[in-house]
């Protein structure tokens, strides 16, 4: 990321929709508020010297900059230093006056925004004797978490320019991968159908959402752009239980597919940014997979019949019906109900059997080599915690080797999982569809972190 970017996202925080609650101020902002009171509350001697450390420059220099700004409030005085380490940077805040020092380490994990460190004062007494000493105020621990947000998240990836300026790995196999989280997109209902695409040809994929009675598109900062209510199509005589059903982009020209199994079709959409809308040309009788793989709903089930029309017009029988896809050409992925799979390599080929897989599975190439990567969650129907884990596309069971990467997933059960460049950095992001046990649901981002 840029220095130029880093800036604008800066300056544009205050405005960021993805916050936990309407209204509430961005995440780096609520972290700069929640540390500001704590360092007021010891009362410390000004001048205040800051330090932060972080693995991401952008994110060390937003908080340190909002950080900053609320300790100005009550003059206070604070300038942020530049040290190799927190341990140097108690002489260089002596050395520029300072006579208190805020020391931080901010970091993302876990979908939070983290600050660690302390607070000091860096006035010594040498009169005291022959040793000099600290005094004993202020002195606390900083620990504050908040929840993270799409903006927190921006300004924690990797940079696209170090990548490309990186020497890669000398030996063959995989690339590192290492994702971060945070909530993109808070849903009234769970999701039944998760799609991302460049709905209006800016080079950047749009977030589209399924729920029981509406799709919605969102863009990568979490805004919603356009909604579209589906109460006015006719019902379905034999729905599922659960919401499901599906969403998908149809590419040249852009067209968003959207059907939920309430209703007895679905509906072709065009997005009109202009005019916030989602304009319908045409209804939808089959549910489209891919941008021409298509199947068919198993009547009164959270399932696919398993003949699947391939885009040129045979027809594809997979092991069994299905509840989840993904088409990344030439291979296909099919997750079966019993948390089995099968992953083709191609369509002319047998399918490769595997077991463990979560209705949340994708294929997506997240260290840019231009292979796709196996995405999958855990395969419970109520998985405490729900989880994450990235296989490399081997020849044989992917899921037969150890993960390149698996972190836990934030309560509730992952539905559906696709990736997208939301930025046009050419990095691909993970985007979870998960259900609450309350009944609600959210879209769960996840990005490229530095290591």
């Amino acid at each position: 990321m840029s220095h130029a970017l880093a800036t604008l996202l800066l300056s544009t925080l205050a405005a960021a929709p993805t916050t936990p609650a309407p209204g509430a101020p961005p995440s780096v902002v609520r972290l700069a508020q929640l540390v500001a009171e704590d360092v007021r509350a010891h009362k410390p001697e000004a001048p205040i010297a800051l330090h932060l450390s972080s693995t991401s420059p952008e994110l060390r220099r937003a908080v340190s900059t909002m950080l900053a700004a609320q300790l100005s409030t009550e003059e206070q005085g604070p300038v942020v230093l530049e040290a190799p380490s927190p341990e140097a940077a108690e002489q260089v805040a002596r050395e520029q006056g300072a006579r208190s020092l805020v020391r931080l380490t901010i970091s993302v994990s876990d979908g939070q925004l983290r600050a660690n460190g302390d607070l000091l004062g860096t006035w010594v007494n040498f009169w005291a004797g022959r040793t000099p000493s600290r005094p004993p105020e202020p002195a606390m621990a900083v620990v504050r978490a908040v929840e993270a947000d799409a903006g927190a998240l921006a300004l924690a990836a990797i940079s696209p320019q170090s990548i490309a300026t990186s020497p890669l790995p000398t030996t063959s196999g995989p690339r590192p991968v290492r994702l971060m989280g945070a909530v993109l997109v808070r849903l009234e209902g769970p999701p039944a159908g998760l799609a991302a695409g460049d709905l209006d040809g800016d080079g950047k994929d749009e977030v589209a959402v399924l729920t029981e009675r509406a799709v919605s598109v969102f863009g990568g900062d979490g805004r919603l752009l356009a909604r579209r209510e589906l109460e006015g199509l006719p019902l379905n005589s034999s729905p599922p239980r659960e919401p499901f059903g599906v969403v998908a982009i149809i590419p040249q020209p852009a067209r968003l597919a959207a059907w939920s199994t309430r209703y007895a079709h679905g509906e072709v959409l065009v997005f009109d940014r202009a005019k916030s809308a989602l304009r319908p040309i045409g209804p939808l009788d089959t549910a489209p997979l891919g941008a021409t793989e298509r199947a068919t709903f198993t009547a009164g089930q959270t399932t696919f019949t398993p003949e699947v029309r391939l885009s040129e017009g045979r027809v594809l029988t997979v092991p069994a019906p299905f509840t989840a896809s993904s088409i990344a050409p030439p291979r296909m992925l099919f997750v079966h109900l019993d948390g089995s799979a099968s992953l083709y390599q191609r369509a002319t080929t047998p399918p490769i059997r595997m077991q463990g897989l979560g209705a949340g599975s994708a294929l997506g190439d997240l260290d840019g080599d231009e292979t796709p990567e196996l995405i999958t969650t855990a395969p419970q129907i109520y998985p405490s915690p729900d989880s994450v884990r990235v296989y490399a596309l081997t020849g044989d069971d992917p899921t037969a080797h150890s993960p390149l990467w698996q972190s836990t997933l934030p309560a509730g059960r992952a539905l559906h999982i696709v990736t997208a460049d939301l930025d046009q950095d050419k990095q691909r992001e993970v985007l979870v569809g998960v259900w609450h046990i309350d009944g609600t649901g959210e879209v769960f981002l996840m990005r490229q972190g530095a290591p």
